[in-house]
């Protein structure tokens, strides 16, 4: 199985978006700007934790664990209230919580609190705005890595691999603006920014939730 990061991002259509954007309380674009510096963060750490055989070790486990055969739709819909079936309930999942079970994810992944990881800041946002990204990101990631290890794609051997190609490749997100891999998808036209037409033509060519695959 081929594991790629566009299975990852073609769950951020133009409604998960405008989703996110609501919830941090930001446009569109600066929710697009935002997630593009997130994830290479996330990814990255994921990645240096998984250089270290224990670290890989509970990575993995969490994955196969608590993961495996999760949709991204039902994720979405129970971060935002709708699109999609309930999120999948897990005995180790707190109230079936998406927002907590990412908060929980963080706090492994950056130590510190349960309650309050020490994620850094990104994409311009104040450090609770961040930490909330980063906590709907977080079970997105970790349902794509278990996508990859139901397939029989990912293992010990590749995990760190794994993450940290999918970190360098979203880097070009860095330097603002909607220029990465996610911007690609969004900015229709090539100019660089993205418009309402372009994200309603986003949500018609990917479907909702990532239609394709």
């Amino acid at each position: 199985m081929s594991i790629s990061i566009d299975h990852l991002l073609q769950s951020f259509d133009a409604n998960t978006i405008n989703s996110i954007a609501r919830e941090l309380g930001v446009s569109p674009t600066q929710a697009t700007a935002s997630i593009e510096h997130a994830l290479p963060v996330l990814l990255g750490q994921m990645a240096r934790n998984a250089a270290e055989p224990e670290g890989a070790k509970a990575l993995l486990g969490a994955v196969e664990r608590d993961h495996t055969g999760i949709d991204m739709g039902g994720l979405l819909g129970g971060l935002f209230g709708g699109g999609g079936a309930p999120a999948p309930q897990r005995p180790q999942e707190s109230g079936g919580d998406v927002l907590s079970q990412g908060m929980a994810i963080l706090g492994h992944v950056f130590g510190g609190a349960r309650q309050a990881p020490q994620t850094p800041k990104v994409g311009g946002l104040d450090g609770a705005t961040s930490g909330k990204l980063m906590a709907m990101l977080a079970p997105l990631v970790m349902a794509w890595l278990g996508r990859a290890r139901q397939g029989g794609g990912l293992d010990l051997g590749s995990l760190g691999q794994v993450l940290g190609g999918a970190s360098r490749r979203l880097g070009g997100g860095q330097s603002g603006g909607g220029s990465g891999a996610l911007g690609a998808i969004l900015d229709r036209n090539g100019d660089g920014r993205i418009g309402l037409d372009e994200m309603l033509g986003a949500a018609q060519s990917l479907g909702l939730f990532g239609g394709k695959r």
